[in-house]
């Protein structure tokens, strides 16, 4: 796996090693529940992963992603698989997941989970933020062994800038997300690209949509545009680092799709 060069800011390839110490345990990753009923894609199954190689200032997520020494608990691919599948059959739901925090953590536990959705009915969507996968080939042609998948990758900003002001992380590491969707292109991984676009003018996101043509012509017609929900400890984070969103959403009853957190 390659090893992001230094520049302002961290490295989330560095992060995401020292996180997979403590929210990994051999064929074990932490999560703090198990499967809950969402509204997105058409109503889904999510579970609650811990531990994240970013450190996105608008995210929701909190403890999962801030403090996860101190969250969730170890559980197996039969234990996540299961408890996802049992939500998902009463609601009726096609769709099954894990977010709120970094997918691709945990590659063992992942494969696994991976193998019991194959002989299942349910499609997995694997929430990303694309560093891991951008950084390794190989992990998106081991990906292209499951058609029960569909990978979503999340751009944290329209260009560098935002970018590293929205995650504190270096700027070269930008290029690490699109890296990710062209492996999983090249490898005929069936996937997506969102991007938070809060804090992004519309030069930047026409840059940003301009690039993504370049990567793949055809990568627009499945864009998703995504805004922040004003949660009271997400406006606090952003107050803080006197962040200030151009667009957001309304706070819901609901939580937000997890993927912002991812």
């Amino acid at each position: 796996m390659a090893v992001i060069a230094s520049d302002a800011g961290y490295c989330p390839i560095e992060l995401g090693t020292a996180m997979e110490k403590i929210v990994v345990d051999g064929n074990r990753r932490k999560y703090t529940q198990l499967g809950r009923t969402l509204r997105f894609y058409g109503g889904t199954t999510s579970a609650t992963e811990v531990g994240c190689n970013l450190r996105c200032k608008f995210c929701f997520s909190d403890k999962p992603v801030w403090k996860p020494a101190r969250t969730g608990r170890f559980y197996t691919p039969e234990q996540v698989f299961y408890g996802l599948a049992k939500n998902a059959r009463r609601h009726g739901h096609k769709t099954i997941s894990a977010s709120a925090s970094e997918g691709t953590l945990g590659r063992d536990h992942l494969f696994e989970l991976l193998d019991l959705v194959e002989q299942s009915e349910f499609v997995y969507i694997l929430e990303t933020n694309g560093m891991t996968l951008g950084a390794d080939s190989d992990f998106a042609r081991q990906l292209a062994r499951y058609k029960n998948l569909h990978v979503r990758v999340s751009l944290k900003g329209s260009n560098e800038d935002e970018y590293h002001e929205l995650t504190g992380a270096n700027r070269h590491s930008y290029r690490l997300p699109f890296l990710a969707l062209k492996h999983l292109i090249d490898a005929d991984v069936s996937c997506n690209a969102c991007v938070m676009a809060s804090f992004s003018s519309d030069v930047s996101l026409a840059g940003l949509k301009h690039a993504l043509t370049d990567l793949h012509p055809g990568i627009l017609k499945s864009l998703e545009i995504e805004h922040i929900t004003l949660f009271p400890k997400v406006r606090e984070r952003l107050k803080r680092y006197q962040l200030t969103p151009t667009k957001s959403r309304r706070l819901s009853r609901q939580q937000p799709n997890q993927p912002e957190a991812a």
